[in-house]
């Protein structure tokens, strides 16, 4: 009996650890989603040369756990123009790129090191142009998601 038991932890433990983990991605998709279309919206009605790159912020990446931001940590004026800020506590650190004069004229990028290792886990989403129009690319370009 208790080898069974033994045998069932021992296989759903880190199926378990693994399911927790990328529950925790969940944020990344989420937030990167909200920076894309608050970006496509604010440059179709807007001068794109309001917004600027940011730095990575905040400026280090949270480690092994969430946390949580000092008052004006997202007071870039690219952020407040896109009125994101990521919930409280988060797990990753964000950066916008602003390209207007290219193809690609946002890209929101978001790093976390869920397990505290030293290895990122980078997510990033991006705009593009269809002739006049600012598009939502689709999909989710991820490297080392449960890093």
């Amino acid at each position: 009996m208790f080898a069974v038991i033994g045998t069932a932890l021992a296989a759903g433990v880190p199926a378990c650890l693994r399911a927790i983990r990328l529950s925790r991605t969940a944020e990344a998709a989420e937030s990167l989603e909200k920076l894309t279309v608050a970006g496509a919206l604010y440059l179709e009605q807007k001068n794109a040369a309001k917004l600027g790159s940011t730095t990575t912020t905040p400026g280090q990446v949270p480690v092994g756990k969430p946390v949580t931001d000092a008052e004006g940590t997202w007071s870039h004026p690219t952020f407040k123009a896109l009125s994101f800020e990521p919930p409280q506590p988060h797990w990753y650190a964000y950066r916008v790129e602003i390209d207007p004069d290219l193809t690609t004229p946002l890209r929101a990028v978001a790093h976390g090191d869920l397990d505290g290792d030293g290895v990122l886990s980078t997510f990033s989403r991006s705009l593009g142009r269809e002739g006049n129009q600012i598009v939502v690319r689709p999909g989710l370009l991820v490297t080392q998601d449960l890093e």
